[in-house]
């Protein structure tokens, strides 16, 4: 990296802004509006998928909705401390519904230019995040309420994409961090870690941004040079939302990362499904290092033409 590549990320995300026709909310944060329908469906597969695994009959009531998945809680079979819904083979099929949801949206978002994006994430998180942080995740040195740059664990060059779906998305939300002064920003800031505990100086140059808040029904687009942390207002409720990233430009995803990304947007159920190799009844699959994802190992991708 060269000594400050600040300048360069705002370039970057200015011209991610103009080609996609996205509104700016900081030189280092976007957000593109979801058409509705496809906002709707998205919901509805999400909703449908993360029912199947945390085992309640789906409703498109989202407030019933909400309530049922509050009050299984308990069943965590398929969800990590950190509230990741993880695809298993029980119910790969509304997986990849949600997948060929996902798709639609990110291939309208770069319709206008396509080629501004580099690198396509295969494995987006469905994160449920509840009103009381889950136990295990407790004192977790990755835990997302502390806040981080994805940077730390995934390297400098990538770009988090975050989506607000359901539930109470205006008191349990992604909080964001900006530079108290632009001039003191170092590329080492960015640099990988094992863990977030072990970057905590870096909060020291930030502050809080209030004028920073993910919307509901838009893609909210930020630099791995703003920090964020999962907030959750007093007396909030449970929320479920989408977080990613994308890569736009000549760089390399972290090695440990590599094979969750393509080159090109599938179309999900027409050139592509995503295997789960592994069965909800058996035991978690043990992260093959700190940096990887939790379905590296299990899931496979198969070509359909």
């Amino acid at each position: 990296m060269t000594e400050s590549s600040l300048a360069y990320r705002k370039d970057r995300m200015a011209s991610l802004a103009k080609s996609w026709k996205a509104g700016t909310q900081n030189p280092l944060f976007v957000e593109w509006k979801i058409p509705p329908e496809l906002f709707e469906e998205l919901k509805m597969s999400i909703g449908v998928y993360v029912a199947r695994a945390c085992g309640f009959a789906y409703t498109d009531n989202e407030e019933t909705f909400m309530k049922r998945l509050d009050a299984n809680r308990g069943n965590r079979r398929n969800v990590t401390p950190n509230g990741g819904v993880v695809p298993k083979r029980e119910f790969q099929l509304e997986y990849n519904l949600f997948l060929r949801s996902w798709c639609r949206i990110v291939s309208k978002l770069i319709e206008p230019n396509p080629k501004l994006l580099k690198k396509f994430r295969v494995t987006p998180n469905i994160r449920i995040k509840f009103a009381q942080e889950l136990e295990e995740n407790v004192g977790r040195s990755l835990d997302t309420a502390l806040p981080h740059s994805d940077a730390w664990v995934e390297g400098p060059w990538g770009m988090n994409c975050h989506l607000p779906v359901l539930g109470d998305t205006d008191h349990n939300f992604l909080q964001f961090f900006k530079l108290k002064n632009d001039l003191n920003f170092e590329d080492r800031f960015l640099t990988t870690a094992a863990t977030y505990t072990e970057m905590k100086w870096v909060l020291d140059y930030y502050q809080i941004d209030p004028s920073i808040k993910p919307q509901r029904g838009y893609v909210s687009i930020s630099d791995y040079a703003l920090v964020h942390n999962t907030q959750r207002d007093a007396n909030c409720g449970s929320r479920i939302s989408i977080d990613t990233t994308i890569f736009a430009g000549d760089h390399d995803v972290h090695p440990d990362r590599e094979a969750e990304y393509l080159d090109y947007v599938p179309i999900v159920g027409e050139d592509l499904f995503v295997a789960s190799t592994r069965s909800e009844r058996e035991d978690p699959l043990e992260k093959k290092s700190t940096f990887s994802h939790y379905t590296t190992g299990s899931l496979k991708r198969i070509p359909l033409v």
